[in-house]
């Protein structure tokens, strides 16, 4: 992944979505449109960033398989809460944007509730 190419691409996005700005409709689809393409470009070099962890977390870990699917979830309702969000402030509903962004935050605690158990777990029987 070339993050300058993709900045590249954003910032000439924006400067389209700010020629058009009268017609909010046409800029609110260039806009979806050209997060849509970073998205899906950022989401192609996971592949290797997955393999990278897969083998911190079990061939040098040796920790509970577990752990590295909250921690791929986690980052996935990271990246969908930021990008929903993202659009909905474009759309100019900030209201809705931080509504997004507190169901990102309660989805993501919600899932890693079982590593919280098993952390405390973990000092429970360290102190006894």
């Amino acid at each position: 992944m070339n993050i300058v190419i993709i900045c590249a691409f954003a910032v000439v996005s924006a400067v389209m979505c700010k020629t058009v700005n009268n017609d909010r409709s046409i800029a609110l689809v260039l806009t979806l449109a050209a997060s849509a393409v970073i998205f899906l470009k950022a989401a192609a070099s996971m592949s290797g960033i997955i393999a990278q962890m897969r083998s911190l977390f079990f061939v040098q870990g040796g920790t509970d398989p577990e752990y590295m699917r909250i921690l791929l979830k986690g980052l996935g309702i990271c990246y969908i809460t930021s990008f929903a969000s993202g659009i909905c402030r474009d759309s100019g509903e900030s209201t809705l944007a931080e509504q997004t962004v507190l169901a990102g935050k309660t989805a993501l605690l919600l899932i890693a509730l079982p590593m919280l158990e098993s952390l405390i777990g973990i000092v429970k029987t360290l102190l006894m």
